[in-house]
């Protein structure tokens, strides 16, 4: 019969746990489901009113795999309906940065509900194996949220730079158009990256709370003498 222990979910081993699936689920979720759209703005000449051009950016960020319709200006300074292929992809980071966190979500998952549900009777049976494929999961799971925070900050940067309104202007044909007199190309506004900031601070707080955990892990472990000395026997009486 299976032995349901919901109380460890109160102990550090558990809550840490229960902790560290919020934070996946919240992680991944920023990044994979972004989808927003940078404006700028085209002016031609000082007779034509400026016209808007719309880029957006979505996951995967694979921003070099489609072309977008922007506009241009022709010699005479008309405004004319112009394409554009941004520069970069940054999938695989984003990719790598999504997978970690959705692996997180489902080994939390399970650590939950094994905890709860079979870790009693498998530690009687097993209890090393148990113990210790917890702790390896657990270390190997702190350093792939370290790898993955980092290289996702360093690719939000990077889509910030080239997913600009304003790096369309440096584009061709925009960018040749640009360079005549009267000829404004500017960022209207720029799309709405707090979402992926927020994925980047996630990130590392589940990297600095997953290495907090592998303490807690460690206790577990036969490997940890908790300084407790044996009990001694009581002298027979006489």
């Amino acid at each position: 019969m299976v032995e349901i222990r919901h109380r460890v979910l109160l102990e550090p081993r558990g809550f840490i746990r229960v902790i560290e699936f919020v934070l996946a689920i919240v992680t991944f979720a920023t990044t994979g489901g972004y989808n927003d759209i940078g404006v700028g703005t085209l002016k031609c000449s000082a007779d034509t009113d400026a016209k808007t051009f719309q880029v957006p950016i979505s996951y995967p960020f694979n921003l070099q795999g489609s072309s977008i319709p922007v506009l241009s200006c022709n010699a005479t300074g008309n405004i004319i309906d112009a394409t554009v292929t941004l520069e970069g992809d940054f999938s695989p980071t984003s990719q790598w940065f999504v997978f970690v966190g959705v692996m997180a979500f489902l080994i939390c998952l399970g650590s939950i509900v094994f905890y709860v549900a079979f870790e009693v009777e498998m530690r009687k049976a097993r209890e090393h194996l148990v113990t210790m494929t917890d702790l390896v999961v657990t270390v190997i799971w702190a350093f792939l949220w370290l790898t993955a925070a980092a290289s996702w900050a360093w690719g939000v940067n990077q889509v910030k730079i080239y997913g600009s309104p304003g790096a369309v202007c440096q584009l061709e044909p925009v960018k040749t158009a640009a360079k005549v007199e009267g000829v404004v190309c500017t960022t209207q506004s720029d799309p709405n990256y707090s979402p992926l900031n927020a994925s980047v601070a996630f990130a590392f707080l589940s990297f600095v709370v997953w290495v907090g955990n592998v303490w807690f892990v460690y206790k577990e472990t036969p490997y940890h003498d908790d300084g407790t000395p044996p009990p001694t026997e009581m002298p027979a009486a006489q």
